[in-house]
């Protein structure tokens, strides 16, 4: 029986990996490719293929390097299952700050607008639901 300590620093190289590639892809990913599509022979695929691409090489760049800082003081398991995973592990933790973020700015901007003008808040309510 593996310890779950074990378990624990074998997640914890690929949920950075999942949790770097989706912070690529919401913070930066969609600039990318409208820099991408101004050059002439770059299409939506082509942008988007390589906006992904470089998402990818930088979070297999930290999964690597976490991976081998880990390897060096401690044992860790190697596996598809373990692997995959924290990637999804690490994609669910970024999903849940970015609701919670969301969330959160949309109530503050709420409560503050409400402050100002009371309708307001009504009126933001309405909108995100439309």
């Amino acid at each position: 029986m593996i310890p779950l300590k074990i378990i624990a620093l074998s997640l914890l190289s690929t949920i950075l990996f999942g949790i770097v590639d989706g912070t690529f892809f919401l913070l930066a990913e969609e600039s990318l490719q409208n820099k991408f599509m101004k050059i002439s022979f770059f299409d939506s695929n082509m942008a988007e293929l390589l906006s992904g691409g470089i998402s990818t090489s930088i979070a297999i760049f930290v999964t690597f390097y976490t991976h081998d800082m880990i390897h060096r003081h401690y044992h860790i398991v190697e596996h598809p299952l373990i692997e995959s995973i924290g990637v999804l592990i690490g994609t669910l933790i970024l999903l849940c700050g970015y609701y919670l973020y969301r969330y959160y700015k949309t109530e503050v901007v709420g409560e503050v607008m409400h402050l100002i003008h009371p309708n307001i808040k009504d009126k933001i309510e309405h909108q995100e639901i439309s």
